[in-house]
């Protein structure tokens, strides 16, 4: 049987009118320019016109088909009886009416993804054919599912989606009918009002600040025993702890039984009892621990969708990266901003592609915590500010004891006691209350200086909402 190899998908008239469209109204090309590139067309010399077309309007040079046509190659020819300028001139006239000008980039963007996306078949049906008998057939599809990840991502990021006024009906109405947002519910109150949801959303990427040894860890498994026990799927990507660390840190958080002792075997019957019923639970929940060691955020999107395929239930997932410097970049030479945009770019296109809402936490960078006020600010950010754009909110974890006594340590001087005194609680510096500061450094909607205090009991490695302190110690007083 004869394979008739098919041509790949292409649309030629849909590029020369969008040309067109472009040499008759400069205007259009903002339109096209954030979704389309100029690899993205099949014919060469149109994206050799549309990268000529983007340099001159650019530096503010008007592009018609006389001025284009000084910047091409003398004797570039179309066809035999159709030189450049006859191209030009035809390009003009049948140009499409500019209203539909972003509808025909989306229509070209999408055939170059799926020719993309039928290379990577095909080099998928080459790998598995070709693969030897001792390796795994999943580990040589990986770096294909990276590339079809990312295509995935950059599709997302560039904002192609139009009917945008349909869609906000759409999620309004679903809010209504629900009664509420629909999302993986948050375990304290407090990081609710900072972030300015009831909910982490679905299809939203919210990331974490804290430095180390600040209880970042604490925090994050006491959010997914909360969403486990609410019945939301969990995968936690962890770079830093394994499944059995995490079990025994959130036994401790549950039960008052401290990890120390969990390790070494010192518990009541009583304890072992109430260690037996958790793990018992938590084996039966749709959770799963992944220890992660140089995977890429493709990857990373790639094992959050193999998870939910196999766990997903009707309700919202969350999915945790435990941290994002962690992450293989995909330039490792590129400098720390374009690497956690690209990560978050990624992330966020997985966050809307899965349906799920990721948590993504970031380890401070040591310059931050050298400042006289050692509060969390966007600067402290793996990437700093050029970071911020993928993610929907990002709040931050602030516990005052541990700076402090790093500064009381080393204070020598008058000044040096002064600035302690003005940057820390009385509270921290009086009684060495062990409070933490959540608060926020993005949030899409609502206050974004409001700022909450959570307590940390250090011996159970957990926080606790200050309210609750507080109504605590007045039903004692009674």
């Amino acid at each position: 049987m004869t394979d008739i190899q098919k041509p790949l998908p292409h649309n030629i008239d849909l590029e020369a009118e969008l040309l067109g469209c472009i040499l008759m109204n400069n205007d259009c090309y903002d339109l096209v320019s954030r979704s389309l590139q100029p690899e993205h067309f099949y014919e060469q010399v149109h994206q050799i016109l549309f990268e000529a077309m983007g340099k001159m309007i650019t530096i503010g040079r008007k592009v018609n088909p006389t001025t284009l046509k000084s910047y091409m190659p003398e004797d570039a020819k179309i066809a035999d009886d159709l030189n450049l300028g006859q191209y030009l001139a035809r390009l003009a006239v049948n140009a499409v009416s500019p209203v539909m000008a972003r509808d025909y980039a989306i229509g070209i963007r999408d055939l170059w993804v799926s020719r993309h996306l039928m290379a990577a078949c095909d080099d998928i049906r080459a790998a598995l054919a070709g693969r030897e008998p001792d390796v795994d057939p999943f580990s040589v599809i990986s770096p294909i599912e990276d590339q079809i990840a990312k295509l995935r991502g950059e599709r997302i990021a560039t904002g192609e989606a139009n009917r945008h006024g349909q869609a906000y009906l759409d999620s309004i109405t679903k809010a209504r009918q629900r009664g509420g947002v629909s999302g993986v519910p948050i375990c304290l109150g407090e990081i609710s009002e900072v972030i300015s949801s009831p909910v982490f959303e679905a299809g939203n990427l919210y990331g974490l600040l804290a430095s180390s040894g600040e209880g970042k860890s604490s925090l994050t498994l006491q959010m997914i025993a909360h969403a486990l026990k609410k019945g939301h799927p969990v995968l936690f990507l962890s770079f830093d702890q394994a499944a059995d660390q995490c079990i025994r840190q959130m036994v401790a958080q549950e039960y008052a039984i401290e990890a120390r002792r969990q390790l070494f075997g010192d518990v009541s019957e009583k304890e072992m009892g109430k260690a037996v019923d958790f793990a018992t639970w938590i084996d039966r929940q749709p959770f799963k621990v992944i220890k992660c060691t140089d995977q890429s955020a493709p990857q990373l999107v790639a094992l959050a969708r193999s998870f939910i395929r196999t766990n997903g239930n009707g309700k919202v997932p969350l999915i945790v990266v435990d941290h994002i410097r962690a992450i293989k970049a995909e330039d490792r030479r590129a400098d720390e901003g374009t690497k956690a945009l690209q990560i978050g770019n990624i992330l966020k296109g997985g966050a809307e592609q899965t349906r799920a809402a990721w948590l993504v936490l970031n380890q401070r960078n040591t310059s931050g915590m050298r400042r006289p006020n050692p509060r969390p600010i966007i600067a402290d950010l793996f990437g700093g500010e050029g970071a911020l754009a993928p993610f929907d909110a990002i709040f931050y974890l602030y516990r005052f004891l541990k700076f402090y006594q790093e500064r009381k340590a080393t204070a020598s001087t008058g000044s040096d006691w002064k600035a302690i005194e003005k940057v820390f609680p009385s509270a921290v510096r009086d009684n060495n209350e062990d409070i933490a500061e959540i608060g926020v450094i993005k949030s899409r909607f609502g206050n974004p200086h409001i700022t909450s205090r959570l307590i940390f009991e250090a011996r159970f490695t957990r926080y606790k909402s200050d309210r609750q302190a507080d109504a605590e110690l007045q039903e004692a007083m009674l």
